[in-house]
């Protein structure tokens, strides 16, 4: 069966609209260790490999000079969830030694500033340093670039009055969970309006609902327009929504904010399948650690647990496991919205010949949200991977032909064809890990 056939994919919001332009500092490092170091680290940080580049700060980070040290801290800080960390080291950094940066290292720690600042649900603080992005460096932005920026801009500037989203939980907590026929978690919910079953999905940027669904469960509804990229490449143009009171089983967030797909966006009718809403990584990241069983049941811990397998990074909006396939360091996405891992462009690319000599050519359909799209890809057997302590084997892997915003500098997607070989998964965004059991 065609891997991932109408599938939802709801995600890739592009809130870290441009990649990290790597240029010199003005200040030319003075000693041959400080060259070597800050030469391998911007190289790390190109390529996001946010474990190799922490590794490389604890090792070398001493021949460096304070602002160089405290920014390459302040995308460390911020790929393992120190929010208060990396703010510390860009207001340091844009209050001591902003003199020291040229222009598009700037560009890169207000780039990095605003993404933090989403993290921390400061959503008027973002819409403004978009804002001084596009005022101050659109002169170095191609059009594409001003587009994206224009509308994460509008995003966050029509949330600027929204309260920071909050959790209120005691104790640990059971979900009464499922997986459907489609392999989706569904998470019972309810706001104002009524209650409903949503899918529980990392890879889903924002939460996410059907108009209708908005409106029979009485979100305040926002009218600015924003274009969201699917899987698909096909724009869809959503509205924003705000539950003041939101329940996942019997856990209270206050002002959780929604994009609103029309509901045709989300609506299969080949296969019978409509989608009412998703429960997305910001919600599962206050969370701090949740249990998802194979049988569907999730627990939420009362206590997280602190352990030394330290496998899981974030980049924007995507948490990103490290994991090991024969001698190959990995570096995935994790979606646990998507039925079926895949291996990614960058891996075909740095895989070529294998790939062509092993796997199988194959025509696919893809699905998402805006419709679907067929693609080529190669078809890999019995591909071996380990994850913290733990081995397994994908029967099948889809290798793509196609390079896709959401992981460029990753290896592939990991999703439930992974997740369910074991009876249970830690996801842990304190300690930023993944387990399972």
């Amino acid at each position: 069966m065609a891997y991932n056939q109408y599938v939802l994919r709801m995600k890739y919001l592009k809130i870290t609209a441009v990649f990290i332009l790597i240029c010199g500092f003005t200040a030319s490092p003075h000693k041959p260790a400080a060259a070597e170091a800050d030469a391998k680290m911007k190289e790390l940080l190109a390529q996001k490999d946010y474990f190799r580049l922490r590794e490389c700060l604890q090792t070398a980070g001493r021949a460096l000079s304070e602002e160089r040290l405290l920014y390459y801290k302040a995308f460390v800080s911020r790929a393992f969830n120190d929010s208060e960390g990396a703010e510390a080291c860009i207001h340091t950094l844009l209050s001591r030694h902003r003199h020291r940066f040229a222009g598009t290292v700037l560009l890169s720690l207000l780039d990095l500033r605003a993404t933090n600042y989403i993290y921390m649900h400061r959503y008027r603080q973002a819409s403004d340093v978009y804002s001084e992005i596009l005022h101050t460096y659109a002169a170095v932005l191609d059009s594409s670039e001003i587009d994206a920026y224009q509308n994460v801009k509008n995003l966050f500037a029509s949330l600027a009055n929204v309260e920071p989203q909050r959790m209120h939980r005691q104790g640990s907590r059971e979900i009464a969970s499922y997986r459907n026929t489609f392999g989706h978690l569904m998470l019972p919910v309810k706001a104002e309006g009524g209650s409903a079953e949503f899918i529980l999905d990392t890879g889903a940027n924002l939460s996410t609902i059907a108009e209708s669904e908005a409106k029979r469960m009485k979100l305040t509804l926002l009218e600015q327009v924003i274009n969201v990229g699917s899987s698909t490449r096909i724009d869809v143009h959503s509205k924003l929504a705000v539950a003041d009171s939101f329940y996942v089983g019997d856990i209270l967030f206050e002002n959780v904010v929604f994009l609103v797909m029309p509901d045709e966006q989300l609506t299969f009718a080949e296969i019978g399948y409509k989608i009412n809403g998703i429960v997305g990584f910001p919600v599962m990241l206050q969370l701090e650690e949740l249990h998802l069983h194979k049988n569907g049941r999730i627990t939420v811990p009362g206590s997280v647990q602190e352990t030394a397998l330290d496998n899981m990074a974030l980049e924007g909006l995507n948490p990103v496991v490290r994991l090991y396939s024969g001698s190959d360091t990995l570096l995935f996405t994790f979606d646990t919205g998507a039925q079926n891992s895949e291996l990614s462009f960058k891996y075909y690319r740095e895989h070529k010949d294998n790939v062509e000599k092993y796997g199988r050519r194959q025509l696919n359909t893809r699905g998402g949200a805006g419709g679907q799209t067929n693609v080529e890809e190669y078809m890999l057997s019995d591909f071996p991977i380990r994850i913290g302590l733990k081995n397994a084997a994908l029967e099948n892997i889809p290798v793509s032909l196609e390079e896709y915003a959401f992981n460029k500098y990753f290896d592939g997607n990991l999703g439930q064809d992974v997740i369910t070989q074991f009876n249970t998964l830690v996801m842990n965004f304190k300690y930023m890990y993944i387990n399972f059991e």
